[in-house]
């Protein structure tokens, strides 16, 4: 008999998430000197210059416009056909691989990753990750007892770390006859940097040499930020993803989150790439089986959104036009606290597009501290300072370097 009503499997610390930690510190000082007064550097969430929340108006308007019953309905278990159908073309564009593609929905790109986790690793398997990464992974990890393991994701040139990426491979093939690589590109959180095509098929070719017989490997895309990550062009690299062995699968988590503004809809996809029609098929009966298990169904009011958008070429335009309107605001904010940064000398990682940028240096944490008392609230990981263009007016990207590198060399002194 166990020692806790809890099972033992369910034990875990109480969660207190140093992003909203951060953030409710941030509202605090907000309150008592100002907004004006404050930088708030916290939340992935696109925010106007004024601090409030951007929901896109093609977006919202269609939701307003929804019948009631439709809100209302259980959508199907795997999502429904014509949402699937649309988001599939959306995300690949142009460049869709030559595979099997088969796509469930999820709850956002969250669910897409917690699929592709359970579904293409037993316990004990490892995912490798590079280090500088989203949280989340490592939380779901530690849900199903996977092994995360990360890599050094830059070189000294500040390119993708393709040496360091093989020896995590071959140490978890090593071990174990099961891998997932998850690589968050275009528009990586934290850092907005992007893989670019000459180094995916890098990448690709050293996973196929070590896709030998007995031995499978997960190739998990998430894309969370790529309708941020350029003019359409940073969709090319899927092609790359055509004509694999069998023994190699690849998923890619789309989410509804950043492209539609609609965090809260938690409406997403896990789209299956397999050379294999049948392990495709099977791929998509197991997630399926997770969809009943766990959530029954998705939102159905999201998933009509994207239905009703992409059918309609009068709401399509608008939320095209909202949707680069805001992409440019990012490109903005981006252009101009790298500007500033350069002109400080203040190191940052390559920044191609995304919600944010990230700032290497050591004790990080005593520098978000020393931040806050030049009113800037920022989120410290263990390498460095992630920096939110989503959230930061760019008046405000003007001015933050100068803080941030007064920060670092008063900690650093």
């Amino acid at each position: 008999m166990g020692k806790d009503i809890i099972a033992d499997h369910a034990i875990w610390p109480r969660l207190e998430d140093a992003i909203f930690k951060v953030n409710n510190e941030c509202r605090i000082a907000i309150k008592e000197k100002g907004r004006d007064n404050i930088i708030d550097s916290t939340l992935g969430t696109l925010l106007d210059d004024d601090g409030n929340l951007i929901a896109f108006d093609s977006v919202y308007d269609t939701l307003k416009e929804m019948d009631k019953k439709s809100i209302a309905s259980y959508g199907a278990i795997e999502g429904d056909e014509a949402y699937l159908d649309l988001l599939v073309d959306k995300c690949f564009a142009s460049y869709k691989p030559d595979a099997y593609i088969k796509a469930i929905a999820t709850a956002g790109g969250t669910g897409a990753v917690r699929h592709s986790i359970w579904t293409f690793s037993n316990q004990g398997d490892y995912v490798i990750c590079p280090n500088w990464y989203w949280p989340a992974y490592h939380t779901i990890c530690e849900e199903f007892d996977r092994e995360f393991s990360t890599y050094e994701f830059f070189d000294e040139d500040f390119n993708f770390n393709l040496e360091e990426f093989t020896k995590s491979l071959d140490l978890a093939l090593e071990k174990r006859d099961r891998v997932i690589c998850i690589f968050n590109s275009p528009a990586n959180n934290p850092t907005g940097f992007s893989i670019d095509d000459g180094m995916w098929d890098r990448i690709i070719d050293q996973i196929k040499i070590r896709a030998v017989s007995g031995k499978y490997i997960n190739i998990l895309l998430d894309v969370a930020y790529i309708e941020f990550a350029g003019d359409g062009s940073q969709k090319k690299f899927f092609k790359k993803f055509s004509f694999l062995p069998d023994n190699i699968i690849t998923t890619v988590a789309y989410s509804m989150s950043k492209s539609y503004t609609a965090y809260g809809l938690r409406t997403g996809a896990c789209i299956i790439i397999s050379s294999n029609e049948d392990i495709a098929d099977r791929a998509f009966d197991s997630m399926k089986h997770s969809n009943r298990a766990i959530w029954s169904n998705i939102t159905h009011a999201g998933m009509n959104i994207l239905v009703d958008i992409e059918n309609d070429e009068e709401k399509k335009k608008s939320y095209e036009n909202e949707l680069e309107e805001n992409r440019q605001l990012l490109e903005k904010r981006a252009d101009t606290f790298i500007k500033s940064a350069k002109e400080l000398g203040l190191v940052h990682f390559p920044y191609y597009g995304g919600f944010f940028l990230s700032i290497p240096c050591e004790n990080s944490q005593d520098v978000a501290e020393k931040l806050k008392e030049k009113g800037m609230y920022i989120v410290a990981s263990k390498g460095g300072l992630r920096f939110a263009l989503c959230a930061v007016s760019e008046k405000k990207c003007e001015i933050s370097p100068k803080l941030i590198k007064e920060a670092i060399d008063e900690i650093n002194k």
